[in-house]
């Protein structure tokens, strides 16, 4: 146990080195990890959370994807258009892109959504400074108040099914966010865990801390283990097919405990972390 501890620490340590290194793993932990420490200094600011949030999926998204995009040029240039190179590549493509995109909008709409929080707090400001006696203004006019002003963020390009398609807290989106986590986790410089049994312990405590987050950040705890179990399903088989095809690993190593030492687990994880981490309602 004092083992297991002291790699965790180690790896702690080394986070920014791998981070720099090109390792999406690293990366993402290192931006989830600022996340968690900012959110502490700003927890009354609900909509700078919420901004902050969404900057950090499009920073995630957007490594994702362009460190995918460079193993996607490499593959093709070394390989040429094989059929698994065409389906795996384009399908991660299509779904990196998307996702980009949807991370863009929301980001729009977080810092819309601040810039009108903004001007309701000085709205507010400026009625508090008037007398209580003048409620209406001239000609018996109530004042136009801030929370008239605002309004959603919606585009109307967007078709209405795509909208909700891209709830963050939608089996869609989390579908996306496992593949276009796991596709950059295969094509970036990974270091898995050192052995099986490290793997494994690794992947028990962050199953416990799944549980523990799903309690602190689901209004609905059993929606939240119902958006677990099915991402973990699907974060899985994706792990499984993507690491032979994309990744390589031989079917024997995937289909055994050697499973835990490789970089299907990280993905696995990886992919974990990022759908529940944006479908929290935290």
């Amino acid at each position: 146990m004092g083992d297991l501890i002291g790699q965790m620490l180690n790896y702690l340590l080394e986070l920014p080195e791998k981070a720099l290194s090109g390792d999406m793993f690293a990366i993402m932990v290192s931006l989830i990890i600022i996340y968690s420490l900012v959110y502490i200094f700003v927890k009354s600011a609900k909509v700078l959370k919420n901004l902050l949030k969404k900057l950090v999926l499009f920073l995630i998204i957007a490594l994702a994807v362009y460190i995918f995009v460079m193993d996607f040029v490499f593959k093709v240039l070394t390989y040429g258009l094989t059929p698994d190179i065409v389906v795996f590549g384009f399908t991660g493509l299509l779904c990196g892109l998307f996702a980009l995109l949807v991370a863009f909008l929301k980001m729009g709409s977080a810092l819309k959504k601040r810039s009108t929080e903004k001007r309701k707090l000085k709205m507010d400001a400026q009625l508090n400074q008037q007398p209580s006696s003048t409620s209406y203004g001239q000609n018996n006019i109530p004042p136009v108040t801030a929370s008239a002003q605002q309004v959603p963020f919606q585009s109307p390009y967007i078709p209405q099914q795509i909208t909700n398609f891209a709830k963050d807290n939608s089996i869609g989106m989390v579908i996306i966010y496992l593949i276009v986590a796991e596709f950059g986790i295969f094509s970036s410089n990974t270091i898995a865990a050192v052995n099986e049994d490290t793997g494994f312990a690794f992947f028990l405590i962050f199953m416990l801390a799944a549980f523990i987050f799903i309690k602190l950040t689901y209004n609905n705890y059993k929606t939240g283990i119902k958006h677990l179990l099915v991402a973990f399903f699907l974060g899985y088989s994706l792990s499984l097919i993507l690491g032979y095809f994309w990744g390589g690993i031989s079917p024997d190593v995937l289909f055994s405990k050697a499973y835990f030492a490789t970089d299907a687990l990280v993905a696995l994880i990886s992919g974990l972390s990022l759908s529940l981490f944006m479908s929290g309602k935290g």
